[in-house]
């Protein structure tokens, strides 16, 4: 029973983990946004970046809300916009 107990904190934890790895990614692509701005084509992979990072994040707070985590999106945001 603890080694089961062990085991869900595990997957708990590294989820938590991947959410904000990535939040970071976020982060990341507005700060390619922001250096591609004279070129087109980096423009388009930044936005493209930032839409495939966005989407990870949504499916980890699926998950996330799956395994019984309460986690409000709103303030995870706020906290990496602030960092």
């Amino acid at each position: 029973m603890t080694q089961i107990l062990d085991s869900s904190r595990e997957r708990v934890d590294k989820l938590i983990e991947e959410i904000e790895k990535a939040l970071m990614e976020i982060e990341l692509s507005e700060e390619a946004f922001q250096w591609a701005q004279n070129d087109n084509d980096a423009v388009d992979l930044a936005i493209a970046r930032k839409e495939a990072a966005i989407q990870h994040f949504d499916f980890l707070i699926k998950q996330a809300k799956k395994v019984g985590l309460k986690l409000d999106r709103k303030q995870l945001i706020e906290k990496i916009l602030k960092a």
